[in-house]
């Protein structure tokens, strides 16, 4: 089974998890088909003044557009601002990451390590690991290089990095080592390290696979100086993605180290979804369309950005920079940040997207500036908004006092919050098919079923309140946040 395709059984799964929506055509649908052209409407990545309520907002790139591998678009919720109306003024930007129609992918040069601990002989988490990497093993080809790595309080070795010719001793290794002993998390990625540096070559997309469920006990366990490893070793390069599964691991230290390496952070929130959250990374390694991507907000003029949705920021930034590591192909990330004018004249922002393009090699820029005027007309304000970008806001907004009321084990606030949500995600939902809007309803159908999960986790954790229960929620609902930024959405 190709890349491509096991990417849509996975999103297919998950469609019909969710289930049938109402009479007419499903979001399903729409979501798996090819946005609908609307006369007049302006294309994805392409923004022209009007047309999305920016005003004045312009484009430049280093790029052709047609060649880009990502699309960015920007939109601000009014072209129109006053002292009192709108009580704030979102930015909203949205990266995309589009099919190259490349004749060949890269080979790999990957080290999969896994924690061996005591602690993954629990719910057969350690089985399921070497069960995953099994599946990676079987997909790789001859032109691919693989290492496999456990740890334990020290590193083993159980095949050194070498073309995956050999697959019936890759198995074979496979099943010879249990789970037992402590967490040496800096031995195993400084093993892989050294793995993969000893057949580096300039053509292979070079990665680091960690799965593990607990915290780091034995070797280096600091953090920054583990995040510090990591940088030195993505500066060579290489790459790191981290899996952590269960309730004990360290998930702002596992979202770091992945950030740092250029990867993506994985929560695997019961072992029978290992096999398919490790297959899932590697088919989206061959499906890489950027690195290095880098994204900077400025407030410009005497503007301000106040809120990053997802974010806490202590005081009112002029800048906020986003690094988001490697963009694939269908992969979908979206961006809201609150903005205020520190004048009446205007209110402005800069939006850079840097990325390095592997097809050709070299480093490419898109620049979006956007720019609301001031008003004394409040009805006129009111007349300037962005439908979209105010009913997105409005859903995550519902979204977050949710997860504040999950988090306080606040079981009526809760329902009261997500009673807030379904009204807001309805109407947002129907904005977008009237408009026939398919990123928002994209979008939109992504946060309904973030919600759905918050509630299943809530479920089984309000009863109880113990710290276990707490922290399933805390996973959770940060892990819903990393998602927002890096999520696969549908056929690119």
């Amino acid at each position: 089974m190709t890349a491509a395709s096991r990417n849509w059984v996975f999103l297919a799964a998950g469609l019909l998890a969710l289930g049938a929506c109402k009479s007419g055509r499903s979001e399903a649908d729409l979501w798996a088909s090819p946005p609908p052209v609307v006369p007049g409407a302006p294309t994805f990545g392409v923004i022209e003044a009007g047309q999305d309520h920016s005003h004045a907002a312009t484009n430049t790139s280093s790029a052709p557009a047609e060649r880009r591998p990502v699309a960015m678009r920007a939109a601000l919720s009014h072209k129109l601002f006053s002292k009192s109306s709108p009580a704030r003024m979102v930015l909203k930007v949205d990266l995309q990451g589009l099919a190259q129609g490349a004749p060949s992918r890269q080979p790999l040069n990957l080290a999969l390590v896994i924690d061996r601990s005591g602690s993954m002989n629990e719910d057969q988490k350690f089985a399921r690991a070497m069960q995953a990497a099994r599946l990676v093993v079987e997909n790789l080809s001859n032109r691919d290089i693989v290492s496999l790595i456990v740890f334990n309080d020290r590193a083993l070795v159980l095949s050194p990095a070498g073309r995956a010719v050999n697959k019936d001793f890759l198995y074979y290794r496979l099943g010879q080592f249990g789970p037992e002993g402590a967490t040496n998390l800096s031995a195993g990625m400084l093993e892989a390290f050294a793995q993969i540096d000893s057949k580096k070559a300039d053509e292979q997309l070079k990665r680091i696979i960690v799965l593990t469920d607990g915290l780091a006990n034995r070797g280096i366990t600091d953090s920054d100086k583990l995040q510090r490893m990591v940088e030195t070793a993505h500066e060579k390069g290489i790459g790191v993605s981290t899996f952590g599964c269960g309730v004990k691991f360290d998930e702002n230290l596992l979202t770091a180290l992945a950030k740092a390496g250029g990867g993506r952070y994985t929560y695997v929130r019961d072992s029978e979804q290992i096999p398919a959250a490790i297959s899932a990374e590697v088919d989206g390694l061959l499906d890489v369309v950027a690195q290095n991507v880098k994204l900077e907000i400025k407030a410009t003029g005497a503007s301000k950005i106040t809120r990053v949705y997802g974010r806490l920021i202590d005081q009112p930034v002029l800048i906020q920079t986003f690094t988001l590591g490697d963009i694939r192909a269908g992969e979908n990330s979206v961006f809201l940040l609150e903005l205020a004018a520190g004048s009446l004249s205007a209110l402005s922002a800069e939006v850079k997207l840097t990325i390095d393009n592997p097809q050709t090699g070299s480093r490419e820029r898109q620049v979006l500036s956007l720019r609301a005027e001031y008003s004394d007309d409040s009805e006129q304000v009111r007349n300037s908004q962005n439908k979209s970008v105010v009913m997105y806001a409005r859903v995550l907004d519902a979204m977050e006092k949710a997860e504040e009321a999950i988090q306080g084990l606040d079981a009526e606030r809760f329902r009261e919050a997500r009673r807030l949500f379904d009204l807001h995600h309805e109407d947002a939902r129907r904005h977008a098919r009237e408009s026939r809007d398919q990123q928002l309803l994209n979008q939109t159908f992504l946060l309904r079923h973030f919600m759905a999960e918050l509630a299943a986790t809530g479920e089984s954790a309000l009863p109880h309140g113990h710290q276990q229960a707490r922290a399933r929620i805390q996973k959770s609902i940060d892990y819903r946040r990393y998602l927002l930024e890096h999520h696969r959405g549908g056929r690119p």
